[in-house]
């Protein structure tokens, strides 16, 4: 315990700060050890110096952007787990002056909460979501050095060997996969040095112990469910070769007969290996059972996926000659049909799939979500599900378009206001939508549009989790679940000054990404005859089909107002048809032209003439980016959050010359 404390007692904090700063100074102006410094923290400086840190550094040397860190922490079963356990804790400490903290197995910080003042001043040392607070990015500190070690530690003022951080103190304790002794995270706990605590350290063991025990309690019960179903299939099918894939794409069981198929098969694929080969045909499975071809083996593979509580945990993977029927598989406890309110949201996209099952998974919790994805994707839709799968589903749901508010009403409309606050004020005053939403659901949709200023208020109203209607004295307790959406790039607005960074990080605790509906092409039929059965029960028309032309036309537009856009279509072709089938000339005009343009020859080259005036904006928009980023098509299709493949197409037709843009990848 010596070692790993710091500090033994609140009372020796400044005169601890003033022995550690002779010996720190001693260290790195005359390379001298002098009493006072703990054994591990003497060789954590020397390892600071052998990686480049310098004394004077005053910030983390490294980061990853905003982005790349939510996408990390989309795929990870680690910060799905840990995540609820955090958001506890942090209710209990949030007065505590600390920022509550978890890293990746390497450094990288990629949760934090704390008092917004405290984390503002942390910026300057860039402890920031994204940063890097491995030793060789930051010197000696308790994340770093945690890593390094493996075990806990508490990093005190001058211990940390780099001057930015010698106004703090940091308590670092590290998580652990019981099964593959395998480092997860580190839990650190991180306040301004005055706050030092000896129990801090034991907080953040218990944090790390909490959020160990629950993945271990996660994996056992995934692993338990995933190998009592492989036993069944092996009782059926005893002499078929068979192998069982986890979530994440493992194997984690085979039997001898897949063993031995493996041998036999392995020399046909001399360039790669047939799991990777299951592995990637897995990753394309988005229905509850498919089958596909092992080419050059000679066999074919039906996966079939193993559900529980509507969540895919894994794959049971049966193996088959080419020239043999498939053997029938049982269904009944592998089927993941959508039940209660995921019925409303229409898709069998991998995409889609896979925002569903993330959104299940948050759902039973409290923690705040902000769902991105372009204008009409069913940003609502996804949020109202939310809400009805949660425990607050019993309590409103309040929905909120902040760029729809007149921005001298937002405050009164999202906070309330008393009796006489200002002239046209309502006599008796009025709740704000935070109050209406009290105990249940407030979904703020285009929060990126919500003005700088309102963002200071609605940050202090989560943090301190009560409102002060306008004209008021007092604040009145509430108790609400954010659901924040944007089409917009936040990350983007935090760095042009438009956007409040602590505030993304309050609102963007789990992100659901949304795809746009060119990147489903798969669901478009499926979504338009949904929409079909929809308004034709609505409107008492007789309409059953869509002609084969107008589903070719479905399927070949690029729908950039998404879902909203194809409802509405099908929603005017069902009004205005005369006949049991959608055809052509029953859709909006500006879908016919379009049709007849792509229809239309033009030469390779020449510009096209666009039906539509977003048409125009998105060839202007295209060549813009693609001039000022030197024709860097992967960097302009993550600037535009579309696929690459998308802009070569759309330079293609919109005849944007691919000679003065060279195209670099």
């Amino acid at each position: 315990m010596g070692e790993e404390l710091a500090i033994l007692s609140p009372q020796e904090v400044f005169e601890k700060k003033r022995v550690l700063k002779n010996a720190w100074e001693a260290y790195v102006s005359d390379h001298k050890v002098v009493t006072g410094v703990r054994g591990s923290v003497l060789e954590s400086w020397k390892r600071s110096q052998s990686f480049g840190i310098q004394p004077g550094q005053r910030q983390a040397r490294y980061a990853q952007g905003v982005d790349e860190v939510i996408e990390w922490r989309k795929e990870s079963e680690f910060f799905a787990t840990a995540i609820p356990i955090l958001e506890q804790v942090y209710s209990q400490i949030e007065e505590t002056r600390h920022i509550l903290t978890l890293t990746e197995a390497h450094g990288r910080i990629i949760y934090l909460r704390g008092n917004h003042h405290i984390l503002e001043k942390a910026e300057a040392m860039r402890f920031t979501l994204g940063a890097d607070w491995s030793e060789q990015s930051a010197g000696t500190n308790a994340i770093g050095t945690s890593v390094y070690l493996k075990k806990p530690i508490q990093i005190f003022s001058y211990e940390h060997f780099a001057q930015g951080a010698h106004d703090w103190v940091c308590s670092a304790s590290p998580v652990y996969d019981e099964h593959s002794g395998k480092l997860l995270g580190i839990v650190d706990l991180t306040a301004p040095h005055e706050y030092a605590q000896p129990h801090t350290l034991s907080m953040a063991k218990m944090i790390a112990t909490q959020i160990q025990a629950e993945y271990l309690r996660i994996s056992n019960d995934i692993r338990r469910c995933l190998h009592e179903e492989y036993v069944k299939a092996r009782n059926r099918w005893p002499h078929e070769p068979m192998l069982l894939f986890d979530g994440v794409f493992q194997v984690i069981a085979e039997n001898a007969e897949a063993q031995a198929w493996l041998r036999t098969v392995q020399p046909s694929l001399p360039d790669q290996s047939v799991y990777a080969v299951i592995r990637d045909a897995l990753l394309t499975c988005a229905g509850s059972e498919c089958t596909f071809e092992l080419l050059q083996t000679g066999y074919k593979v039906t996966a079939t996926a193993i559900v529980r509580r509507n969540e895919r945990i894994g794959f049971l993977v049966l193996l088959h000659p080419r020239s043999r029927p498939r053997l029938g598989v049982s269904r009944g406890s592998f089927e993941g049909a959508a039940t209660g309110p995921w019925v409303q949201i229409t898709g069998r996209s991998p995409a889609i799939q896979t925002a569903i099952q993330r959104a299940k998974v948050v759902a039973a919790t409290n923690v705040p979500i902000l769902i991105t994805g372009e204008s009409g994707t069913g940003k609502e839709l996804f949020a109202r599900a939310v809400h009805e799968a949660s425990p607050r589903r019993h309590h409103p749901f309040i929905a909120v378009n902040i760029a729809a508010l007149p921005r001298e009403l937002m405050a009164s409309e999202l906070f309330g206001y008393e009796p006489g606050a200002f002239t046209g004020a309502h006599p008796r005053g009025k709740k704000g939508k935070f109050e209406e939403a009290h105990g249940g659901t407030l979904f703020l949709d285009e929060i990126g549009d919500m003005p700088l200023d309102l963002q200071v208020y609605l940050l202090r109203v989560l943090q301190e989790k009560k409102v002060t209607r306008l004209g008021a004295s007092h604040a009145e307790p509430v108790d609400v679940r954010i659901i924040a959406a944007t089409h917009q790039h936040l990350a983007e607005r935090i760095v042009r000054g438009a956007f409040r960074q602590d505030l993304f990080y309050r609102i963007n605790v789990v992100e659901l990404a949304l795809p746009p509906l060119r990147e489903r092409a798969g669901d478009i039929v499926l979504i338009a005859n949904h929409f079909l059965a929809k308004f034709a029960r609505q409107y008492g028309r007789p309409v059953t089909s869509f002609a084969e032309e107008t589903l070719r036309l479905f399927t070949q537009y690029d729908w950039p107002g998404n879902v909203r856009e194809l409802q509405n279509a099908v929603e005017h072709a069902v009004i205005f048809s005369q006949t049991d089938t959608i055809t052509r000339k029953d859709l909006p005009s500006y879908l016919q032209v379009m049709d007849e343009r792509a229809k239309a020859p033009h030469h390779a080259g020449a510009p096209v003439e666009h039906p539509d005036p977003w048409a125009e904006e998105e060839r202007k928009l295209i060549a813009y980016w693609l001039e000022k980023l030197d024709g860097n098509v992967s960097e302009v299709a993550r600037r535009l959050r579309r696929s690459r493949s998308t802009i070569y197409r759309k330079m293609k037709q919109y005849g944007i010359d691919s000679v003065r843009f060279p195209l670099i990848d």
